[in-house]
This record gives structure tokens, C-alpha cells and sequence, in this order.
């Protein structure tokens, strides 16, 4: 059965969820309290349930409430990637093509994604290719807005609506300084890391490769005390100056920095996974072209460093 309520009835809800007061959300949204609060109880009437308890002065969310929110956040979010979509297609057919790539994308790929030219455009149009680099969750995002044609972000990404591709595997290295206890190993493992002040990136930029990180060194019962730095620069800057070690992507171990030495990680489950990604719907004549012979090129770099 079609629902009969509109979209709008859906961010009522879910601003009010949002501010957790009345007065604070009719503000948000442009309308008067008392209209809000007659739209609300219209809508608990027509559906047969309380969505907030107003029995405090901030309301509170019923378990439908909850449910409603959930759900209506999910469909406000497909409808304002609808509006985007729309909004760039003409962008998604005659380009510039837009190529979103992860601060975490090996340096090796970087000139293949500069150096791509779509078969359909002529040398005098430039530029043929636009590069925008994001966290991975933003790029994601973008690609399924329709605001870039196609991304290299860390795995894993898992959504029905695209089409991903692995296309390198990069192990990581420890920065240490040169008279850290550890620095005189040729390799070091995750265990070798316990009790150690580790800089790497923030949970933010990659949350669920983070989060996979950090299930598996909680198998291993160790405590790394982890520090999110913003960049790898200042990862090395903080190990060059003995605050602690930096765990850093293999292909940076090429960076010298005065006072410190790389070491490998050998564990395998300790690795960035890179993987290629463009929408399912979008995989049709040029971008098509275009992406696949990105993805031939990039996987024929064989990025697999453990």
C-alpha cells in the first residue's frame, strides 16, 4: 500500500528527533510550534502510535519513534541523492569526468587517474578528467549523489547501489625513531605494538576499516594506545621527535625523515585494501569505458604489498 504521508511529514520528524524540543525544531524548520505540534499529532493519529514522549520537558522518542526515525532518515537521504542525481546528470553524460581518490590511495595510482583520457573527448578539451580527494565515506557518498563518476577508496565498502572492485593491497610499515628499542628488528608484528603509543589515521577518515583494525588487534589481547593524527606528516613528526611510533602505509616508508627508521608489519590482517567503485546504474557507453579501462590500468600495477 503507497504511503499517503508525504516526505515532509518525515523531516518534521526527524528534525524534532534531532533538536529533542518543539520550540528548537518549529524554529529550524520555518513553521509556528503550535502547527508542528498539530502536524505530529496528526500524523501519531493517522498511524495509531505515539512517536515522542512529551512527558519531560525535552521529548523523547517512543520505540515507534525510534523505528520511524531510522527508517525516515533513510528515505530522506535516497530522496536528496534523487534531487542530486538529477541535478549532475548532465555532468555524468558529457563530463568533465570527476574521479574522487582516498588521502590512503596508493601514490602509485595517482598518475593513472591524471593520465586517463576518455576515448570521446577531443585533446583541446580540457581538462578531460577532474580529481577530488575525500575520506572514503565522503567519496562514497559523492559517487552516489552523482557528484563524482567514479572513486579509489578503502575497503571494505559494501552497498548495493555500486559496483566495487578491488585493485591493490597495501601492507603497513612502522616509523620509529632510530634509538627506540624496537629499531633494531628487520619486521615487526602487531604484538610487538603492545603498550606502544601508536600515531595513525583518525576513526573518522576510514571508520570501517578502523573498525576491522581494531577487532583483530583485540584478538590478539594487546593494548596499543592509539593517537589519531590528521595526516601522515604529522604521524612522522610526532615519531621523529620521540613521542611514540606511527603506523604508516607501506609506500611511505620511502619518506625520510632525520631520526627515524621504517619497519615492516608483516601481519597480513593488517593491510589497506583499495578498491575502485562507480554506481551500478551509471555502467553504460563512455563512463563505462572510461572506468574500465581505469580499473585494467590500475590492476595491472599488481599493488599487493605484504
Amino acid at each position: 500500500m503507497q504511503n499517503k504521508y508525504p516526505l515532509e511529514i518525515n523531516i518534521l520528524v526527524v528534525v524534532i528527533a534531532q533538536e529533542g524540543n518543539f520550540i528548537r525544531a518549529s524554529r529550524k524548520l520555518g513553521v509556528t510550534p503550535p502547527s508542528l505540534t498539530r502536524k505530529v499529532l496528526a500524523l501519531e493519529k493517522g498511524i495509531g502510535v505515539k512517536l515522542f514522549d512529551r512527558s519531560t520537558r525535552e521529548v523523547q522518542l517512543t520505540t515507534a519513534g525510534r523505528l520511524f526515525v531510522q527508517e525516515s532518515s533513510i528515505a530522506i537521504l535516497h530522496a536528496e541523492r534523487a534531487w542530486d542525481l538529477a541535478r549532475f546528470q548532465a555532468r555524468i553524460e558529457l563530463g568533465p569526468y570527476r574521479i574522487g581518490y582516498s588521502p590512503y590511495t596508493h601514490s602509485a595510482f595517482l598518475p593513472l587517474l591524471n593520465g586517463i583520457k576518455p576515448s570521446h573527448v577531443s585533446t583541446e578539451e580540457q581538462p578531460a578528467i577532474v580529481l577530488e580527494t575525500a575520506n572514503t565515506l565522503e567519496l562514497v557518498e559523492r559517487v552516489l549523489r552523482g557528484k563524482l563518476h567514479a572513486a579509489l577508496g578503502v575497503g571494505p565498502i559494501s552497498d548495493q547501489d555500486l559496483w566495487v572492485q578491488r585493485v591493490g593491497r597495501e601492507g603497513f610499515s612502522v616509523c620509529l625513531p632510530r634509538n627506540h628499542r624496537l629499531a633494531q628488528k628487520s619486521g615487526l608484528t602487531a604484538l610487538d605494538l603492545d603498550r606502544e603509543m601508536v600515531f595513525w589515521m583518525p576513526r573518522s577518515l576510514q571508520p570501517r576499516f578502523y573498525a576491522r583494525v581494531m577487532k583483530y588487534i583485540a584478538s590478539l589481547g594487546i593494548q596499543p594506545l592509539f593517537k589519531e593524527v590528521k595526516s601522515e606528516a604529522h604521524a612522522l613528526e610526532f615519531a621523529a621527535h620521540g613521542f611514540g611510533i606511527a603506523l604508516l602505509p607501506r609506500s611511505t616508508s620511502h619518506i625520510s625523515h632525520a631520526g627515524t627508521v621504517f619497519r615492516p608489519l608483516t601481519d597480513r590482517y593488517l593491510a589497506i585494501e583499495t578498491v575502485l567503485f562507480m554506481r551500478h546504474d551509471q555502467r553504460y557507453g563512455d563512463l563505462k569505458s572510461l572506468v574500465d579501462e581505469l580499473f585494467t590500468r590500475l590492476l595491472a600495477l599488481k599493488i599487493e604489498i605484504n
